[in-house]
């Protein structure tokens, strides 16, 4: 009938479309909005909606992986010192759009403005710089409305930092360690792993993601950067390099990525 839900799924990613209700674009906004609601109402960051969250160290290409999920390049940065707070990324595919919509969420009145996407990541900058050395778990909310984009959302969390001498530098690490490993535990986030390809002994990420989620039920690797490997990649050993060589859980959803790198400007 008309007042059932359809369950439709599509790879690993499972997405409820219910007849009478409008598009998966308009589900999401909605959701969104009565997130964005109750949160700002009573004070409550964690809200009980299925997400993706993006984790990994600096430097392993999340950037470049957010911008192909986008759909084009846009220079996304956070600030001198990477990421220091959560960054909400709402994708809204929108097939009739003729050129991409760009917006923030003003954080004071909870109202989305339209703006250039340099102007958006301007303000995204400047919304980690603000911080200093300190980390923050409000968020900064962008959404992108595009005919080249998935519908999704994505929460963009700090990477993880290497080992750090100096103390301050140690507490800033600690914190972003504590406010991802959060996110992590939250039984509701489906958590996109992303480590360089390499040894995978060395996939320091993907043994948090262990502690977290033992039977990585709801852990996705992409493994990053794997033209770095091109000189020793064969038509005979490029599935077993994207397999990781036995080394790699059997039960893990993995995925390799390779993306171009865009010049400034570019399409």
């Amino acid at each position: 009938s008309s007042n059932t839900a359809a369950q439709q799924c599509e790879g690993a990613v499972c997405v409820l479309a219910m007849d009478g209700i409008g598009s998966r674009t308009e589900l999401l906004n909605l959701l969104g909005g009565v997130k964005a609601r109750v949160q700002d109402a009573l004070g409550i960051v964690e809200f009980p909606v299925p997400q993706f969250i993006l984790v990994g160290k600096q430097s392993v290409g999340k950037s470049r992986l957010v911008e192909a999920l986008a759909g084009e390049a846009f220079n996304f940065v956070s600030g001198s010192l990477g990421s220091r707070r959560p960054t909400v990324l709402e994708f809204r595919h929108v097939a009739s759009a003729t050129e991409s919509c760009w917006s923030l969420r003003d954080p004071r009145t909870n109202q989305w403005g339209q703006q250039s996407v340099a102007s958006v990541m301007k303000s995204v900058g400047d919304a980690h710089e603000e911080l200093g050395q300190t980390v923050s778990a409000d968020p900064v909310y962008v959404r992108l409305e595009s005919p080249h984009c998935v519908d999704m959302q994505l929460v963009d969390l700090p990477g993880f930092r290497d080992f750090a001498a100096d103390a301050s530098k140690q507490q800033f690490s600690a914190s972003i360690e504590d406010l991802v490993s959060g996110f992590m535990q939250d039984s509701r986030s489906v958590i996109l792993c992303v480590e360089q390809c390499g040894d995978a002994a060395t996939m320091s990420t993907l043994a948090k993601c262990r502690q977290v989620d033992v039977n990585f039920k709801r852990t996705v690797l992409i493994r990053t950067k794997l033209d770095k490997y091109f000189n020793d990649l064969t038509s005979e050993n490029v599935a077993q390099w994207v397999d990781g060589y036995g080394d790699l859980p059997a039960g893990l959803i993995r995925f390799a990525l390779t993306l171009p790198s865009w010049g400034e400007g570019s399409p």
